[in-house]
């Protein structure tokens, strides 16, 4: 085993991939990138800036040379420091400390790859005695559609993420197809209508939208609006004729159509995330600065109930975020009404490797101190 691991260890691209230098080349990169997205941000938005130079394998500069993007960047080291450990580290008691501390940033980087792929960014507001266990995307959007019902009603709900215009959906319990025609990520709304083919061909929407104009994405994605335009067929029977639907991200009337003597509602909506809990806001309290309006801080008072009888108060303040099983509520904002009711802000994210950077630090940390430990003990042995 061992001659087999000196024989890897002595071929060029194993040398290079462990060596020290590429950890230098790797860090340097990750400074660039990051002074550059931080000064990209002040002008495109901190979205823009995320998707390219944080959320991507490269990017291209001037329209044509590519550079690395952290994703890329972030890879390398961890085949790096992998390879560093298996090869060029030898396995012994004095590098103990050496390996444990490399062990600890290979978790620290698995990590951020949970981080990246898997969480799940939300958000909950309440106004004060609401109760809900759905919290809202902030970016994504859905197509939602409901029977009107005298009680409880379900909601059949398709997350338009990838939907293009000629894409069909097929929602089989309601017997319906819908045919998309057209898909904005951004777009305005107008009820005015100069265009007499638009006339011709009316489009039903509760609130008399008939008009959707597309506009450039926004440097914050939670500013886009989506929008869309798509047909319904009855499939089983098909016997009514098809309707077409115009729906705006902003119109908070749901549109009702009549498909075989049944009443259906359709809504384009923020992504809905059911939360495995149920929370409400019992009181919201916020404290301002002498003779301003700036907040100084601001929490809530909430109340959770679980499935096996879980039921505790917990307060969430701007410091003090409330963790239950990979979710975690944050304190983000406020809001209070004309009328005087006071809403809290919760952001929900969610986060499969959460408790990795934990173990990472704990690691470095212990790595760490068995190096110095060890160094310590071999300067004294010499000096004896």
């Amino acid at each position: 085993m061992k001659n087999q691991l000196k024989k890897l260890a002595s071929n060029k691209i194993i040398k290079t991939g462990a060596s020290l230098k590429l950890t230098v080349v790797c860090l340097v990169i990750l400074a660039t990138l990051v002074v550059w997205g931080t000064v990209y941000q002040a002008e495109h938005g901190l979205y823009q800036a995320q998707q390219k130079f944080f959320h991507s394998w490269f990017f291209l500069i001037f329209g044509f040379i590519p550079f690395p993007g952290t994703v890329l960047i972030m890879f390398v080291l961890f085949l790096n420091l992998v390879c560093a450990i298996i090869f060029r580290i030898p396995f012994r008691f004095f590098n103990m400390g050496n390996i444990i501390t490399h062990m600890g940033i290979i978790v620290l980087l698995v990590g951020g790859f949970f981080t990246f792929y898997f969480s799940e960014e939300s958000s909950l507001m309440l106004r004060e005695r609401e109760t809900s266990q759905m919290s809202e995307s902030r970016h994504l959007w859905e197509l939602a559609v409901w029977e009107k019902k005298s009680g409880e009603r379900d909601i059949y709900a398709v997350d338009t993420k990838g939907v293009d215009a000629g894409d069909s959906i097929l929602i089989e319990d309601l017997n319906l197809e819908l045919q998309i025609k057209e898909y904005y990520k951004n777009c305005s709304a107008f009820r005015d209508i100069t265009d007499t083919s638009i006339v011709e061909n009316k489009m039903i929407n509760a609130s008399g939208i008939q008009v959707l104009k597309a506009l450039p994405n926004a440097a914050e994605v939670t500013d886009n609006t989506a929008g869309v335009v798509f047909s319904v067929f009855n499939i089983n029977p098909a016997t009514d004729p098809h309707k077409t639907l115009l729906l705006y991200g902003e119109d908070v009337l749901p549109t009702p159509v009549t498909i075989n003597s049944q009443t259906l509602f359709f809504s384009l909506r923020k992504k809905k995330i059911v939360l495995p809990l149920s929370i409400t806001l019992k009181d919201f309290k916020v404290t301002f600065y002498p003779n301003s309006t700036i907040p100084k801080s601001y929490e809530s008072r909430v109340s959770i109930k679980a499935e096996g009888g879980i039921k505790r108060d917990v307060v969430i303040s701007m410091n003090k975020p409330l963790r239950f099983k990979d979710l975690t509520f944050f304190q983000s904002s406020y809001f209070i009404s004309p009328d005087g009711s006071e809403y809290t802000i919760l952001a929900v994210v969610k986060n499969f490797g959460r408790l990795l950077p934990y173990f990472s630090s704990i690691l470095i940390f212990l790595g760490l101190v068995i190096h110095f430990l060890v160094k310590l003990f071999k300067s004294k042995k010499r000096s004896r």
